[in-house]
């Protein structure tokens, strides 16, 4: 896919609600979590549902979040960072995973952890890669294409 960097907000009213939605979201994943984590296992269903609720509701706010971050700025720019950090996370969460269970390098673990072992790499290694490789992105493309160090045609 080429891609010329753009980061200009196209639509200023989506860039507005992003860090609302995300923000909110994310909040609600938290909240769920720790109320299943202290309460839900303990005191049961009324907890659970608490949980099962906030968390769809706090994943659903936060998909619209990224939704509207696609709709505020350049389409494909965004496209491209998100297929980058998911492919970079699945890449790394199959080594990880596989180094620590199928190949048995240190420590050795049962085989049968692949999966718990590979959800958790992908999922910390998404957070992270969307942080930092979003600011690298944001703040390294404008020097690149300033000093000519983005090469048209092989990067773009």
């Amino acid at each position: 896919m080429r891609v010329d960097p753009d980061f200009r907000a196209k639509r200023p009213w989506a860039a507005k609600m992003l860090p609302l939605f995300i923000s909110t979201g994310t909040v609600l994943l938290l909240i769920g979590m720790t109320v299943q984590i202290l309460w839900g296992a303990t005191y049961g269903e009324l907890f659970t549902t608490a949980y099962v609720v906030l968390v769809y509701v706090g994943s659903a706010l936060a998909a619209i979040g990224i939704v509207m971050g696609l709709l505020a700025g350049d389409v494909r720019t965004w496209m491209a960072q998100i297929l980058s950090i998911v492919s970079a996370a699945f890449c790394s969460g199959l080594w990880g995973a596989g180094t620590l269970t199928v190949f048995n390098l240190p420590p050795p673990l049962p085989a049968e952890l692949f999966w718990p072992i590979f959800v958790g790499w992908v999922l910390s290694d998404l957070i992270v890669l969307s942080v930092i490789g979003t600011a690298l992105l944001v703040a390294l493309t404008p020097v690149f294409k300033r000093t000519g160090l983005l090469v048209r045609g092989w990067w773009a």
